[in-house]
């Protein structure tokens, strides 16, 4: 473990200093305020795990599982890590007084605590509100977990793949997204790619409804097809990609193929899921380039504290909300205001941008 000392007359500019030298997985091991001759100054101790700039040949066995290799000692480290992360936070919370925020300011961030975000995100997000007194609270949090219209990026690109674990809602993510663009654009050609033949279900369901709905339906059973999609390519002006969920360590498709098609891929994660699991998905995905996070099954979660630590993580924005289980009326894009009133009031957001009751 590497751990380091950090001195200035700024709380929030060693924090910055932190995370640009040890990175956002560093922990706060302990932080002071030191008076000297009425002259203010603070002191932070961080840690990190493992000297960002390690020999290949020195990383240390957590960092060389993620990479493929598997064992249960990895599951065990990261138990031990998270323990070890939340026992300094609470001492640092109690006992040391961090950077001047509001009454409500310091409200808001114990709820975000009590949704299950990340003690890290809370001395984040505790060193931003403190920096910027004057700013809107809520710009603050937006510049943490940002949204961005699925419109947006349709207007970027006609071609997008949908990727995330087996589960979670691909195909049932690109039929709505299919059928809302033909509900907007009633004049576009809209094509379903199906990559995923080991799961009949999802790959006849897709077809079926693609049958249905007038659009057109084409699958991949070998790396030579996806060089006919990319002639095909400008004949659409829509193309949503399903693909195989997850595997242990390996992403769904490959970056050779993302860059082949100027394909932009989205990661769909639900916050059912536990916080171990996302991480993982996460780590996985940083094999190809991702654009957006898409939340599939919000209605189904007790809590959203995992929408802000994933955004944190991946510093992507959040593009797309699905709830329920019909096609229709079930999903919507995503806006700073249905995240936080889905995080703060529990509020689902409503395909006509209007919230719902849990």
């Amino acid at each position: 473990m590497q751990i380091k000392t950090y001195r200035g007359e700024s709380y929030s500019s060693l924090i910055r200093q932190i995370k640009k030298e040890l990175g956002s997985d560093a922990v706060i091991l302990s932080s002071d305020c030191i008076n000297t001759k009425g002259k203010k100054s603070y002191e932070v101790v961080a840690a990190l795990e493992h000297g960002p700039d390690a020999p290949a040949g020195n990383k240390p066995e957590h960092d060389i599982m993620a990479r493929g290799d598997s064992s249960g000692s990895d599951s065990e480290w990261r138990m031990e890590w998270e323990t070890f992360k939340n026992s300094f936070y609470k001492i640092i919370k109690n006992n040391v007084p961090g950077p001047n925020i509001t009454k409500r300011q310091r409200q808001i961030l114990e709820y975000l605590e009590k949704q299950g975000v990340y003690p890290e995100v809370i001395m984040d997000l505790w060193s931003a509100l403190a920096e910027n007194i004057h700013q809107p609270t809520l710009k603050i949090l937006g510049d943490l977990v940002p949204t961005s219209s699925w419109d947006k990026f349709i207007s970027k690109g006609r071609m997008h793949g949908i990727i995330g674990p087996s589960g979670a809602g691909k195909t049932t993510t690109v039929l709505r997204l299919a059928l809302e663009a033909r509900r907007k654009n009633p004049h576009w050609k809209i094509c379903l790619v199906n990559t995923d033949m080991l799961h009949a279900g999802g790959r006849l369901y897709l077809k079926h409804y693609a049958s249905l709905s007038g659009l057109h339906y084409t699958e991949i059973t070998d790396a030579s097809d996806w060089q006919e999609i990319k002639t095909e390519k400008d004949k659409f002006d829509l193309i949503l990609v399903d693909t195989p969920g997850f595997g242990q360590d390996e992403a769904p498709v490959s970056k050779q193929v993302v860059d082949l098609l100027g394909m932009q891929c989205h990661m769909i994660l639900s916050p059912v899921y536990g916080s171990t699991q996302i991480d993982h998905y996460l780590q996985v995905s940083r094999q190809i380039p991702l654009s957006s996070i898409i939340w599939t099954k919000v209605d189904e979660a007790c809590s959203y504290g995992a929408l802000v630590n994933a955004s944190w993580k991946s510093k992507l924005p959040v593009s797309y909300w699905s709830f329920g289980k019909s096609l229709k009326e079930s999903s919507s894009s995503a806006t700073q205001e249905n995240l936080w009133m889905l995080i703060f009031k529990k509020k689902i957001p409503g395909s006509n941008g209007a919230e719902k009751d849990r």
